[in-house]
């Protein structure tokens, strides 16, 4: 066989080759299932499900909504990790519940396995009362905590997030003992501070907004003071100047599979523009002006990046939350 037939045979079945290879097809061709971890009326619900109409919008196909509850998001976070390779399934991303759920579970993934499409808002913890309490702000407490060891009362919505972190912490450095209590959940923090069952309630600014004008902020762990509690100062302007409780947070965005991203960037720059192009619209800006929320955008590597920072954070305070356990 001549080279110049060898050669022709061989740009022949090159070009059939190409012909008849599929062609990758643009995501999303198919609905997408957008998995939340907790139960249909929370934080994390309101903000996500007015982004449906928006993000269907934006890339042209139904956006399904599945509420996955239960272990602390791990529920939800693993059917993400089972099903979303191809991207059609993917996450509402609560966080530190996610590096939580690497840290003090087992789940079927790792914090690498899952990965931020972006952050769109973020909270912070805050210590409130009720408007009668005694306590006018946080040297009060730890004042009354010092003449009563382990009688103040201080609910808290679980014993391994940024919130019971601050008691811990706070008692640590300080030198003294709380009652801390595990209510489980932000309603019944809020319901137990209301009826007079606990002192001292810890929970996220914006979930106390509907009961502002009953309850008094004590103190917020933030950098700056919270715009809907002008009036409640930060804990670093409370505590002496060698005593400095990291600035825990919350956040919340979407979250797909590490395997969508490397297989599919196209369809995951996509999806990061639709959901840039979401939580920057006037009616999204609605949403979290309804909640008492800012939006405070934070991209997939600088997202990642900060879950990992929470995730050695927990570590290192691991044994303070243990032992919560034990009280």
């Amino acid at each position: 066989m001549t080279l110049h037939l060898k050669t022709t045979l061989a740009a022949v079945a090159a070009s059939l080759a190409l012909t008849t290879a599929p062609a990758l097809a643009e995501w999303p061709e198919r609905p997408i299932r957008l998995v939340i971890s907790f139960a249909p009326g929370g934080g994390m619900d309101q903000s996500v499900l007015p982004m449906k109409p928006m993000l269907e919008e934006k890339l042209g196909q139904t956006v399904l909504y599945d509420y996955r509850a239960g272990a602390g998001g791990r529920i939800g976070f693993e059917n993400v990790f089972m099903q979303g390779a191809d991207g059609y399934v993917i996450g509402a991303l609560s966080e530190p519940h996610f590096s939580n759920t690497t840290v003090f579970d087992d789940p079927a993934y790792t914090i690498d396995d899952l990965v931020p499409v972006g952050i769109f808002t973020t909270d912070v913890p805050i210590w409130f009362v009720r408007n009668d309490s005694p306590f006018q702000n946080m040297n009060d407490l730890i004042e009354a905590a010092r003449e009563r060891p382990g009688e103040i009362t201080v609910a808290t919505g679980s014993f391994t997030g940024e919130q019971y972190l601050s008691v811990a912490i706070l008692e640590e450095e300080m030198g003294i003992t709380f009652r801390a209590v595990n209510v489980g959940g932000g309603g019944p923090v809020m319901s137990n501070v209301l009826g007079g069952h606990m002192d001292v309630g810890v929970i996220r600014p914006a979930s106390l907004l509907g009961i502002a004008d009953e309850v008094r902020g004590l103190a917020v762990l933030a950098p700056e003071r919270n715009a809907n509690y002008p009036d409640t100062m930060t804990f670093d302007e409370q505590l002496p100047e060698d005593v400095r409780i990291p600035h825990f947070n919350s956040s919340r965005g979407l979250m797909v599979h590490r395997e969508f991203v490397e297989n599919n960037p196209e369809g995951f720059a996509r999806l990061q523009q639709a959901l840039y192009e979401t939580v920057h619209s006037a009616e999204y800006a609605e949403v979290l002006d309804r909640m008492g929320l800012d939006l405070v955008w934070i991209p997939a590597e600088e997202a990642a990046a900060q879950i990992r920072d929470s995730a050695r954070m927990m570590e290192q305070y691991k044994p303070l939350i243990e032992a919560a356990s034990t009280r």
